[in-house]
């Protein structure tokens, strides 16, 4: 995959795209994409540049946010996180605001604020005093580094400890400390994932009385663009966590908030400047995910990775054209259909299920939207013309690295607050075509699969079925599988946050469901430390349900469609040469198994159950065929043994 985007970016392969003749935006398209991967490519350039653009971007908000003082002046603040938000960094401290679907009218766009703030990402890193530590060193590093009276682009020398300047060590020793606190009022993670507890409507004044701490009205209109009003409620994901931040804020310095504030600027654009300016926090995420120091990534595949980070809708017009040809489109949208077909089937032999909620459930299947390859509106990435139009205001400089991505982040920030009173699109889809990955959307009832997806080893239009339903039929239905999942389900048909079940029929489904949190809680792996680590079976609940209901529907229409068809006259089913000893049946499951086939190192397990609703890779293979009859029948289980146990879990 990356290497079919970097023929696009990268012309001196000779294998770039060619324009249309007389198609002037196709042209200036191109040049766009191409003068942004050329100046991440700039290496001597960008370390020519240092770390002075960041420099001047970290003194805006030390002179915008004084340190003086024993209390926050509120206007100061306010104004302040606005600035840190329209930078469109990484985290933006305290707070994230953006614009998103309104859960009461789909239709609509509201302004939402969750938690944020925290550098090491999940409150639970800030129990480890080992990895704190590391953090807090961290810190200190990169303070001395972009502050410190040394430019360290030209040192022959790694900084040692014993380099840093007190004021740098004692500033990272507030930062840490501050985190630790934010990470104490942090909600917990199952109350940010539940949409009943994390959906809460807030007027202006009602945000005043909980955090008076921080002038809502100036925040609010420091963010939004000329000419944008907020009309409606604002959504909170945690009113209870606005109390406790305001409590925090009243008790520290404006000292602490302003080394804060400008740890998140460093932390957010470091990866802007050249190498040496960002050794530490190069470090810090090998020591989270357990990566091996000292390996450099080859830059192309950086600078494919920004560019794709930047202006993915734009790489994806050409990587569309080069991949997403023939029927692919077509094969896939039959998939999707017969795997919509096979819920609809078996809705009415679920017998918990009572008349009410099943009629409910099947309204709201015939409502979903399907987006498969790209999408096709705001922008339609298949229009030059449009994608000019949408990228129109964003100016990319073939020798400005630093400036193209913080004008890229800003531009994209701007544009989220630009669209707040704009109808939501329901064929924009939300992934870049290039995206190996699917998405199901409870606001907007639609199921999405960009054309990255739709590639080999995933789906091949040559592939027989049972390979195709094995791995792209158990995505679709996955994907279907979340609108019924435990927080898909409480959104109705036409993705309004509303409960269209019985509580009869609800309460079978949680009391189905706790089956899937005891099973995977059991589950574990060995972290870095040797000791065992448990899957958390609640956080990854939504996952579990997806990924079990939708092998099932994917088999059983799989099945239908070879027992129509015996002689395979309609449908692909012939043998793969060489594969022979096994049946179809069990290289169904294989294909599955591949999918997810990866290797993984035991601090990057650690961090994915910590940060993630997703299991491990291992457990949504092993997880999902022991609760398959299928599975077992297909390779002979005995009952009883650890791939085919007595007791297995069923929802859908």
């Amino acid at each position: 995959m990356p290497e079919i985007i970097h023929a696009i970016l990268d012309p001196s392969l000779g294998k770039a795209p060619k324009t249309t003749p007389g198609d002037i935006a196709d042209q200036n398209n191109l040049k766009k994409l191409q003068d942004f991967f050329a100046s991440c490519m700039n290496e001597d350039a960008i370390l020519r540049a240092g770390r002075k653009l960041l420099m001047d971007e970290v003194q805006k908000i030390i002179q915008a946010f004084p340190a003086s003082g024993l209390r926050a002046d509120k206007t100061i603040l306010s104004k302040t996180l606005s600035q840190i938000v329209q930078l469109g960094l990484g985290t933006s401290g305290l707070l994230g605001i953006y614009a998103g679907t309104s859960p009461a009218d789909p239709r609509i766009r509201v302004l939402n604020i969750n938690e944020d703030g925290l550098g090491l990402g999940s409150s639970e890193k800030y129990q480890d005093g080992e990895m704190t530590g590391v953090y807090r060193s961290t810190v200190a590093f990169m303070f001395q580094i972009i502050l410190g009276d040394e430019d360290v682009g030209n040192r022959t020398q790694p900084l040692r400890l014993t380099d840093i300047k007190q004021e740098w060590l004692d500033a990272a020793k507030d930062i840490v400390n501050f985190e630790i606190q934010l990470a104490a009022i942090a909600t917990p993670a199952a109350d940010l994932y539940d949409p009943v507890k994390s959906i809460n409507t807030r007027t202006i004044e009602e945000l005043a009385a909980m955090t008076p701490s921080i002038n809502w009205s100036l925040l609010i209109q420091e963010l939004l663009p000329a000419g944008v009003k907020n009309t409606h409620p604002i959504l909170v994901s945690s009113p209870s966590y606005l109390t406790r931040l305001d409590t925090l804020l009243q008790n520290t310095t404006p000292k602490i908030l302003q080394r804060y504030f400008t740890w998140i600027v460093i932390q957010g654009l470091s990866s802007h400047v050249a190498e040496p300016y960002q050794q530490p926090l190069i470090y810090l995420r090998s020591v989270r995910t357990g990566g091996s120091t000292g390996v450099t990534t080859e830059r192309w595949k950086t600078c494919v990775a920004t560019v794709n980070k930047n202006m993915g809708q734009l790489v994806g017009h050409y990587f569309v054209q080069e991949t997403f040809k023939g029927n692919s489109r077509k094969d896939v949208m039959t998939i999707v259909d017969n795997i919509l077909d096979s819920y609809s089937k078996n809705f009415p032999t679920i017998e918990w299920l009572d008349q009410t909620t099943r009629d409910g459930a099947i309204k709201k299947l015939e409502a979903i939207a399907r987006l498969v390859g790209y999408s096709t509106s705001s922008p339609d990435v298949a229009s030059t013309k449009s994608l000019e139009d949408y990228y129109k205001d964003l100016v990319i400089a073939s020798d400005d690295y630093f400036g193209n991505q913080l004008r890229s982040s800003t531009w994209s920030t701007k544009g989220n607050f630009e669209s707040l009173p704009f109808p939501v699109d329901r064929n924009s889809m939300p992934l870049v075509p290039q995206t190996v990955n699917a998405y199901y959307s409870p606001t907007t009832n639609t199921i999405n699969f960009p054309a990255g997806i739709l590639q080999p080893p995933f789906f091949h239009a040559d592939n027989p079925e049972y390979i195709n339903y094995g791995s792209m039929g158990v995505v679709g239905g996955h994907e279907i599988g979340h609108a019924f999942d435990n927080t898909g389900r409480k959104y109705d048909s036409l993705g309004r946050l509303a409960n269209w079940w019985t509580n009869a029929t609800s309460q079978a489904f949680e009391d189905k469901a706790q089956c899937y949190v005891n099973q995977y809680s059991n589950f574990t792996f060995k972290g870095p430390d040797g000791k065992d680590y448990n899957v958390d079976g609640q956080r990854t609940l939504g996952e579990n349900l997806a990924d079990n209901g939708g092998i099932k529907m994917a088999f059983h229409i799989w099945q239908n469609r070879v027992k129509s068809d015996p002689y395979g006259r309609k449908f692909k089913n012939f043998k793969l040469p060489g594969l022979d000893k096994y049946t179809p049946e069990q290289l169904f499951f294989v294909s599955y198994g591949r999918f997810w086939c990866n290797k993984m190192r035991p601090e990057a397990l650690v961090h994915m159950v910590l940060n993630e609703n997703h299991s491990p890779a291992k457990w949504r293979i092993n997880g999902v065929a022991q609760n398959s009859p299928d599975f077992a029948k297909a390779f002979s289980c005995p009952a009883g043994s650890p791939m085919n146990p007595a007791t297995k879990c069923e929802v859908w």
